[in-house]
């Protein structure tokens, strides 16, 4: 296998899309993710006019969360 052949290394806006995608799935299948330490569930998200990133909101809370305050729990198999 030449360097060729070899997939380029993700770029961060690779990386923030992923997690981004992560999110979206977690609040279709109602799996928990993890905020502020305590397991929690996402109720909503959206995209502001003008903003870079997407507004998460958590349930029983009305604050916005940042996605990369998020951290996306692993299911088990």
């Amino acid at each position: 296998m030449s360097a060729r052949d070899q997939a380029p290394a993700p770029t961060a806006q690779d990386q923030a899309d992923q997690h981004d995608l992560r999110i979206h799935r977690a609040k279709q299948l109602a799996r928990p993710v993890m905020h502020a330490g305590v397991k929690k569930f996402i109720a909503g998200f959206c995209w502001h006019k003008g903003d870079r990133e997407m507004v998460v909101y958590m349930e029983g809370s009305a604050e916005p969360v940042r996605p990369a305050d998020i951290t996306i729990l692993e299911q088990p198999t």
